[in-house]
């Protein structure tokens, strides 16, 4: 898709996938985070259309549930011709306060450039086979159990020696005449033989299958001596890498301008889009949770996951809220689809005027329209709701958008050109979201939500609309010095009514020196330029007034078996929200400043382009906790300030230019840091997911975000202190402290680098990128430590002394562990460290191999045909210190800023191969 395709390519952006699943979001952020609580992606601007390309819904602060894609996997990778990122607050003059994180520019095929003659045809296909990137180091010698006893249902593996199943007084084959078997009570549920040999299973890798993906896209193109056109269809199907998990996608397009006499144009295009995805649910209420720490004595795969002639009544290893892995695919259902269209047309007026001018009116009106419906299903029989529960919801949203402007271009003279434009856009939102809750199905076997006893739906809807004036001024010299200047005045009615309107200018300088005479006559220098600019954008956030919600009681208030809800005997009822709105509210604020310099020397053949920006967001939007006795829990307000410093270098160098071959380097560095100065007056840091703790926060102080939770108790020197009472559980074992800041979440750096070596019509490609510093909390280690499922739980004969000190501050000399002391090792990683949550604060650096492709364009066929053969490989090869896990592996979309991981869905490594003609 197109994000993974950038990753490691282009400085300045971050792109962090959330797993390797279909349909998988990502999230996206251009010079870091500019908005605690609100969007932080860039605006997506395709063939002229602004588009949306968020995700309708946000797995926010959630723990739970499945993964929202975001709908920038509507987008066509085979339509696309080019994309260009503006990173720059500058965009915002042309594309108003949705371009305040940045513009991501998408230009299709359109046939523009063709040599005008007969149609071209391109056909593509490619083959994809995904497989887990990486699997867990597991304990192999312990089974189910808890200190050192065999317990067949418990979720612990921190049981006696798997080879010593057979002598357990209770289960063991050696004491009821199966010697050296030992009886499994599940296999007695399922009706089959208990008695089984000790063996080591890895359901992990039982569990997840190569996934395998095809694409298939035509596009037709024609250039004439009056325009030009273009048609393109491509199916997408994919199958994951776990059951019942998939995607498929219908991509059509249709693009077209045509000269109309001298001084007319029109054209339009139109896109379609229809997803499919078949998903699982992640976290907390996950099937993966039941793979990732399976006792290694249990067959998960070999025993059946339910009961004979009773498919709801579940058989596991474990009871709790999760379900058997295996018997999800076939009562559970997490699915998403989409019906997507957007497009354009457009009427240009180039009259002619005196030599040296120019002009330019266009007129452009599109629509931005999509139906998205969501079905989360817990079947009849399911542990995380027993009698099934069942989530329809979805949302159609739909933008007009309507775009004038009027481009003045003048020579002035030999020397200086002018260029002017202003320009007029009004652009209006339409949402509507509904959801429909089933609980307590009657039987299974109907998941549908006729079958609920207890129903819930609701509804809302939602309209915006902003219109802007914009302007801009450009003035050249000579092609050495160009100035330009721009202003927007918008007005939303998304704010309070006195504070609906705003004005943001920029203004930037550039500088080519190399035009310079004593400059330009040395041979060496092939380019040279300096450029600086300031300029300011506002964000607008979402004012609610007069807003009533219908109350819900439950827990002490209730009436039968049910919690009071309304309507209740036909009669309604409605309360203010607790969530209450500033009447003052602005416009969140940024201010930008950035220099930079180009530098190209020897013909082109080394470059250097380095970009300092500077960004102060003031006036954030976010809800600020109240005292109950206002009668509210929240208040909306402006405040809050953040800053950023970015820092980006891009180097590329031709070492090797002959006739028949090329090596070409690219790299991009970048450097950025965001830091949260100032936040509500009386609050340190406020919440933006996770659980009690550990949690991730905004902090003031601290980069942007931080994770936040329990910590180890350390001394005036930093060193653990550890418990000292002898006889006590936790002797020698180090003690939890308060909750707190525990882990920077930001990397001190990314470093990316392509490595491109071509000989005629061979072409190979790699990319490589390294993310330094930055931390993330790992729950799925803390999960396996406490279940003693991970390898370094495997050592539990040995003695050991926890590095730390004693509350005197001697160093800790406590001997725990060993054959006299057999629970300590359980206790120290089962009671203590899984309770601290620093301790699974891991550094998320990491150095990835992106991407590898080889591409040759084989010999001319018949006649014009070419052909195209490639293959490759992405993720193959990762370097970190961060065990059992691919650092990228988060919860949700944009969920908590890739910081936070509990029962992540795997991220993947793609083999593939491709064939592409062209006619």
């Amino acid at each position: 898709n197109l994000l993974s395709a950038m990753q490691g390519k282009v400085a300045g952006i971050d792109i962090k996938p959330s797993s390797g699943m279909p349909g998988a979001s990502s999230q996206f952020v251009v010079r870091g985070a500019r908005s605690f609580t609100g969007n932080n992606s860039p605006l997506y601007v395709v063939d002229g259309m602004p588009i949306s390309s968020t995700a309708p819904y946000s797995t926010g602060n959630s723990v739970t549930g499945a993964d929202i894609s975001n709908r920038a996997i509507d987008i066509n990778p085979a339509d696309i011709e080019s994309v260009e990122i503006l990173k720059g607050q500058a965009a915002a003059a042309l594309y108003g306060i949705r371009a305040s994180n940045g513009v991501v520019i998408i230009t299709t095929k359109s046939g523009k450039g063709q040599q005008v003659g007969k149609p071209i045809i391109s056909f593509s296909h490619n083959s994809n086979f995904d497989v887990v990137s990486r699997t867990p180091d597991y304990q192999t010698t312990y089974a189910q159990g808890s200190y050192g006893s065999y317990a067949p249902t418990s979720s612990y593996s921190w049981g006696p020696k798997i080879v010593d199943l057979p002598k357990d007084p209770t289960y063991g084959g050696d004491n009821y005449g199966h010697p050296g078997l030992y009886r499994v009570p599940q296999l007695e549920k399922a009706g089959l033989d208990p008695w089984v040999a000790p063996h080591v299973y890895n359901s992990w890798k039982d569990y997840f299958r190569t996934g395998y993906s095809t694409t298939n896209s035509i596009n037709v193109m024609q250039a004439t001596e009056q325009g030009n056109f273009a048609l393109g269809f491509s199916y997408a199907d994919q199958t994951g890498i776990a059951l019942n998990t998939g995607m498929t996608r219908y991509n059509a397009k249709a693009s077209a301008d045509r000269n109309l006499g001298k001084n007319f144009k029109v054209g339009f295009n139109a896109n379609y889009s229809k997803n499919d995805i078949d998903k699982l649910s992640g976290a907390n209420d996950g099937s993966l949770t039941g793979v990732l720490a399976a006792p290694a004595s249990y067959n998960l795969k070999g025993i059946p996951n339910h009961y004979p002639g009773n498919p709801y009544r579940q058989i596991y290893y474990r009871g709790g809220s999760f379900d058997n892995p295996y018997w999800v695919p076939d009562n559970n259902t997490f699915n998403e689809k989409t019906d997507r269209f957007f497009g354009n047309g457009f009427i240009e007026f180039n009259p002619k005027l005196a030599d040296g001018m120019g002009l330019n009116v266009r007129y452009q009106a599109g629509i931005d329209t999509y139906t998205t419906h969501y079905q989360d299903i817990f079947g009849f029989g399911s542990h995380n709701n027993g009698k099934g529960y069942m989530s329809n919801y979805g949302v159609t949203d739909g933008t007009f958008n309507s775009l004038l402007t009027a481009n003045f271009n003048w020579k002035i003279s030999d020397e200086m050109d002018f260029t002017a434009m202003v320009g007029n856009e009004f652009d209006n939102g339409k949402s509507k979201y509904y959801s429909e809750n089933g609980n307590d199905f009657n039987f299974g076997g109907w998941n549908h939500i006729n079958n609920a006893n207890i129903v819930t739906a609701s509804e809302s809807q939602y309209s915006n609309r902003t219109v802007g004036f914009f302007g801009n001024l450009s003035l050249s010299w000579k092609s050495m010095i160009f100035l330009n200047g721009t202003g927007r005045y918008d007005v939303v009615s998304s704010m309070p009514r006195d504070n609906r309107s705003f004005f943001y200018p920029s203004v930037s300088l550039g500088f080519v020196a190399s035009e310079l005479d004593f400059i330009r006559n040395v041979n060496w220098i092939s380019f040279l330029k300096l450029r600086g600019s300031y300029a300011e954008v506002g964000q607008a956030g979402s004012y609610m007034e007069n807003y009533y919600v219908t109350p819900g009681y439950g827990g002490g208030f209730w009436s039968g078996n049910d919690p009071i809800t309304y309507p209740l005997a036909g009669i309604n009822a409605y309360i203010p929200s607790s969530v209450q709105y500033d009447p003052n509210l602005t416009p969140q604020n940024t201010k930008s400043y950035e220099v930079g310099a180009e530098l190209k020397f020897f013909d082109n053949r080394l470059g250097i382009d380095y970009t300092y920006s500077k960004q102060n967001v003031t006036d954030q939007i976010f809800a600020v906790p109240l005292a109950g006795s206002t009668g509210a829990s929240e208040l909306v307000m402006n405040a809050g300030k953040v800053h950023t410093n970015s820092h980006e270098v891009v180097m590329y160098i031709t070492p090797v230019r002959t006739t028949n071959f090329q090596w070409d380097i690219n790299l991009n560095y970048s450097k950025i840091e965001n830091m949260v100065d100032e936040l509500a007056p009386g609050v340190e840091s406020i919440f933006l997911g996770g659980f009690t703790t550990p949690q991730v926060r905004a902090g003031i102080g601290y980069t942007y975000p931080v994770i936040y939770g329990s910590s180890f108790v350390r001394d005036s020197k930093g060193n653990i202190v550890v418990e000292d009472n002898p006889g006590a559980w936790n002797h020698g074992m180090p003690k939890i402290g308060a909750p707190g800041v525990i882990g920077e979440v930001s990397p001190d750096f990314i470093l990316g680098g392509t490595n491109t070596f071509t000989y005629k019509t061979i072409s190979l490609s790699v990319v490589l990128e390294w993310k330094n510093g930055g931390e993330m909390y790992s729950g799925s280690n803390g999960l396996l430590d406490l279940y003693g499922k991970s390898a370094v739980t495997e050592d539990r004969e040995s003695t050991f002394i926890y590095k730390g000190v004693k509350p005197d501050g001697t160093p800790n000399d406590i001997v725990r562990g060993g054959p006299s002391d057999p629970d300590a090792i359980q206790d120290l990683y089962a009671n203590v460290l899984t309770n601290i949550d620093e301790y699974y604060i891991h550094e998320n650096s990491f150095l990835k191999l992106r991407e590898v492709a080889l591409h040759y364009q084989l010999p001319k066929f018949y006649k014009s045909v070419k052909v195209g053969v490639s293959v490759y490989a992405r993720n193959i090869l990762l370097w970190t210190a961060l065990r059992n896990l691919d650092p990228e592996s988060s919860q949700g979309n944009t969920n908590m800023g890739g910081s936070f991981e509990r029962f992540s869905l795997p991220q993947t490594t793609t083999y593939g191969f491709g064939l592409d003609f062209t006619f």
